[in-house]
């Protein structure tokens, strides 16, 4: 991917967002806006989006169905540094991963977002993507672009390579995200362990979402970022791209949601046998 441009002396909004995905900031500030979004709302399609699988898992399909919606605060702070806390939504980290080598051995879902900005209640996540994986392997997986009703901006553009004009005919959020509860199963309850890289991004935005649809969850999930920090020395960083040479592990499409998805479950597979 192309460097990310330096404007005027100061970072873009692009580079925040690579950051935030990638390790460079682990905390970030919700109250931090991207200047560059419009208010404006992409056209809205009830059309079903074509999501091609390239990485030869079952991948499940996005149909049409609806979420009861209830009103809720949408503009709450996360409260908590190891945790993120919703009405109906709890979404806590678990870092003492040794104890639980077991159970992430036989079963864990890796999972990733691609969004529009860094601030979990002010922008949107336009891509979800999703993996099982079993006794250390992939077994079926999860992704969609999600028409948010949000303008993308192009500096988000940037780093994804999601346009305005590619959600203008994906699945609104009422149609994916009731498949992708459904793909998560047991997950949404904390049975199954959720994994993602720089997890407490995607869990913000997670969380965030399924406050403002009305959805309940318990999510656990451990931190695939922390864990390459604790177990993998003499990299110069420990980035997803960089762990997934270090762990050889091949990526196909760089900063899109199920593809990154993969290569985390895949490092997360390597870390337990370093455990």
């Amino acid at each position: 991917m192309d460097a990310l441009e330096i404007m005027f002396g100061k970072r873009s909004i692009a580079d925040k967002i690579a950051e935030s995905k990638e390790g460079y900031k682990e905390e970030i500030t919700e109250d931090a806006k991207d200047k560059h979004v419009a208010d404006s709302l992409i056209k809205r399609s009830d059309k079903k989006e074509k999501v091609p699988d390239k990485t030869g898992l079952e991948n499940t399909s996005v149909k049409k169905t609806t979420i009861n919606k209830t009103d809720r605060d949408k503009d709450k702070a996360d409260k908590g540094k190891d945790a993120v806390m919703a009405s109906g939504v709890s979404t806590m980290q678990i870092k003492s991963v040794e104890k639980i080598k077991d159970k992430l051995s036989k079963r864990y879902i890796a999972f990733d977002t691609e969004t529009t900005g860094f601030s979990a209640y002010n922008d949107r996540i336009i891509e979800l993507g999703a993996v099982i994986f079993e006794d250390g392997k992939a077994v079926k997986s999860f992704g969609s672009l999600v028409n948010a009703g949000k303008r993308v901006p192009a500096s988000a553009t940037r780093v994804n390579n999601i346009t305005n004009d590619m959600l203008a005919d994906s699945p609104k959020e009422d149609v994916v995200y009731p498949e992708f509860v459904e793909f998560l199963g047991d997950a949404i309850t904390g049975d199954t362990i959720i994994c993602a890289h720089n997890a407490s991004f995607d869990m913000r935005f997670l969380s965030a979402t399924f406050e403002r649809l009305g959805i309940d969850a318990n999510i656990k999930f451990v931190d695939t970022l922390a864990l390459c920090k604790k177990y993998v020395t003499g990299t110069c960083d420990h980035k997803q791209p960089t762990m997934a040479q270090y762990f050889n592990i091949s990526q196909q499409d760089a900063h899109r949601a199920q593809s990154d998805a993969l290569v985390c479950g895949g490092i997360m597979a390597e870390l337990l046998k370093l455990m």
